[in-house]
């Protein structure tokens, strides 16, 4: 059996610890972490469609279309998304490329459902915020959309999201979701399974918060 000189296994250990422990000293692979590009909760159908508009001229929206397998839920959010995403690869998944005039969200969470999968070449070009926050998939249906509503709202305030709060409108089920279960898991120490939900969350690395609207961020506890 062939022996490597003691100075070159050496160097070689310490290549594979390098990389190995380059992001905060956990034992993971270096580029296990995808990314991935979702319209906020928040945004108004206006910049929905408008986002689906420009990323369609740049990007093959085919699947979104009737008969595809991303065409359900047909929701301009859901179509937005899908759309968004393509680009944001496209273009080599730099922040600014999900940007979409303060709409665009990044995902460190698969937003894939079912037979509709989301494209991911890999992580972030730059090096990705430290803040975490929870939303819900763009594909989610209303009723797992109405009960984790339920069920956040057993152990969180969801009052923002009633008639006359802060973050009512848009008066839409996927907005007063996700509302509830970034809150529940800015409560649970930021846990990754607290935004799980059924494979319905997405743990996404820009702020919601929009106007005044405010998605809650706890900065002190452990984050993903």
């Amino acid at each position: 059996m062939l022996k490597l000189p003691l100075s070159l296994r050496t160097t070689m250990c310490l290549l594979f610890l390098f990389i190995s422990f380059n992001s905060g000293g956990k034992l993971k692979m270096a580029s296990a972490q995808r990314t991935w590009c979702i319209a906020n909760p928040l945004t108004n159908i206006s910049a929905l469609l408008g986002n689906l508009d420009f990323a369609c001229s740049h990007v093959d929206c085919q699947l979104i279309q009737q008969g595809g397998s991303c065409f359900y839920p047909n929701t301009p959010i859901h179509h937005a998304s899908f759309a968004m995403n393509l680009y944001f690869q496209v273009m080599g998944r730099h922040s600014s490329h999900c940007d979409f005039r303060g709409s665009g969200l990044i995902s460190l969470t698969d937003p894939s459902y079912e037979s509709c999968s989301f494209h991911s070449e890999g992580d972030l070009a730059e090096a990705p915020p430290s803040a975490t926050w929870c939303v819900a998939k763009p594909g989610s249906g209303e009723y797992i959309l109405q009960q984790n509503i339920n069920y956040a709202c057993n152990y969180v305030d969801c009052s923002p999201t009633h008639d006359g709060g802060s973050c009512f409108n848009p008066t839409t089920l996927i907005n007063h979701a996700s509302f509830a279960m970034n809150l529940y898991y800015q409560t649970s120490a930021k846990n990754t399974a607290s935004c799980d939900f059924r494979n319905s969350g997405l743990v996404v690395v820009n702020d919601p918060s929009s106007g005044d609207c405010t998605y809650a961020s706890i900065r002190y506890v452990r984050y993903l």
